[in-house]
């Protein structure tokens, strides 16, 4: 029982650590706050963005919406970023 445990804790800790590995940024280079909607399938998350920050693993797959600049679909380690008032996926 207790090799069990070990080995599902060890399987639970990889499925974790690759999850993490492969979740998007966004990154914000404007000197203003924007607001920020992550749509993941059926559900909407609202958050924010503050000046030259990075929202770290917003999705590991998702649409990014930046209130009033656009929308980029994101997936894996993808990257996008909001610079000039527009929103650039890398």
């Amino acid at each position: 029982m207790k090799d069990n445990l070990k080995a599902i804790f060890s399987a639970f800790l990889l499925t974790a650590a690759a999850i993490s590995v492969s979740a998007a940024d966004l990154r914000n280079e404007d000197g203003k706050r924007y607001e920020v909607k992550v749509h993941d399938g059926g559900t909407t998350r609202n958050t924010w963005i503050d000046a030259n920050s990075t929202i770290a693993s917003i999705c590991s797959s998702c649409e990014v919406e930046v209130v009033g600049i656009g929308r980029v679909r994101l997936s894996g380690s993808e990257k996008a970023s909001i610079k000039n008032g527009k929103l650039i996926k890398q």
